[in-house]
């Protein structure tokens, strides 16, 4: 099977490349730059096959030459930028093209090659102020409310697919990541806010002292489970709806992975501050856990990485 997958060297896209690869699947990559060289070491030792090609989801030609060159029937598109406040100040222009106009372009594209299943990257933001509240976000009955410029265009782009698909008659299928980190994350200039738990990782490793303002509380998923659970959507031989949650129905705090942190690392050190001396990247605030209800129940996914179990195996992996 032959899958295109946007954004293929940003964070996400290496954990989807990742398991495409080990499952011997053939992978095309379209993005603004190739995997990095650490990954492509990793990737070449895999039974798959991989074709990177530079591009720019802006660009619709570019977009669809790479698809009909492809034959993919299927498509992941994960491009975008992740924005935060100092580039919607900036740019705010690119963020929307690269967000909506991009994810329109790649739609065509699609849809001129006859994709049986396009699979979108969304995010949990959408939920916006709705994911303060305790229960759990439901894809059913908690209402979209997004905030910053990055969730009002994943929610936009989120819509023009699903209502694409629906003109078009093309599979399209929405996935709401939650807060992810883990393997694979780097600065790639288009993600502007990283994971805290990465940062907070990175600092343990170099014996640094963090200022956190919150507990963090939040569905926090590992990479690798998000990678499963897309591919769990790609492969359903029968989907019910058309958009879907990915998370782990659970949440934990940035307490609990800093008190793993300075057990493992004794010269690591955290603290709690107050707003104004505390680190803004370290404190992402509070999010109720996703609802995972429609894809356990319709697709073979199931999360593994825990607190415990993704911690040991991000740190193994950092180390090594």
């Amino acid at each position: 099977m032959t899958i295109f997958v946007t954004g293929g060297s940003g964070f996400v896209g290496l954990n989807l490349l990742e398991q495409l690869l080990a499952r011997g699947d053939h992978a095309v990559s379209f993005s603004l730059a190739p995997p990095p060289v650490e990954a492509m070491r990793v990737f070449d030792r895999l039974p798959g096959t991989l074709r990177h090609v530079d591009g720019d989801v802006r660009d619709a030609a570019a977009v669809g030459e790479a698809l009909a060159q492809s034959g993919a029937r299927h498509v992941i598109h994960g491009a975008v930028i992740t924005a935060g406040i100092e580039r919607e100040r900036r740019d705010p222009a690119s963020i929307v093209s690269t967000n909506v106009q991009g994810t329109v372009n790649v739609l065509d594209g699609a849809r001129h090659q006859g994709v049986e299943r396009f699979i979108y990257l969304s995010s949990a933001s959408v939920y916006g102020a709705n994911a303060l509240a305790d229960e759990e976000l439901s894809e059913e009955h908690t209402a979209p409310l997004p905030e910053s410029l990055y969730a009002v265009t994943k929610y936009a782009a989120e819509g023009i697919a699903r209502r694409y698909g629906s003109v078009f008659d093309m599979q399209v299928v929405a996935t709401r990541l939650s807060a992810v980190f883990g393997r694979w994350e780097h600065d790639t200039g288009l993600r502007d806010t990283l994971s805290p738990p990465y940062l907070l990782t990175r600092m343990a490793l170099a014996g640094d002292t963090a200022v956190l303002a919150d507990e963090g509380h939040r569905d926090w998923i590992y990479g690798p489970d998000v990678a499963a659970g897309v591919i769990a959507l790609l492969d359903a031989a029968a989907l019910r709806h058309d958009v879907y949650n990915i998370g782990t129905g659970q949440t934990w705090s940035l307490r609990q992975w800093c008190e793993k942190l300075t057990a493992r690392q004794p010269a690591f050190s955290y603290r709690f501050g107050t707003e104004s001396d505390a680190d803004p990247s370290l404190n992402p605030g509070r999010r109720a856990p996703l609802s995972v209800k429609r894809i356990l129940g319709d697709t073979a996914y199931n999360p593994r990485f825990g607190l415990e179990e993704s911690f040991d195996d991000y740190l193994e992996w950092m180390e090594g």
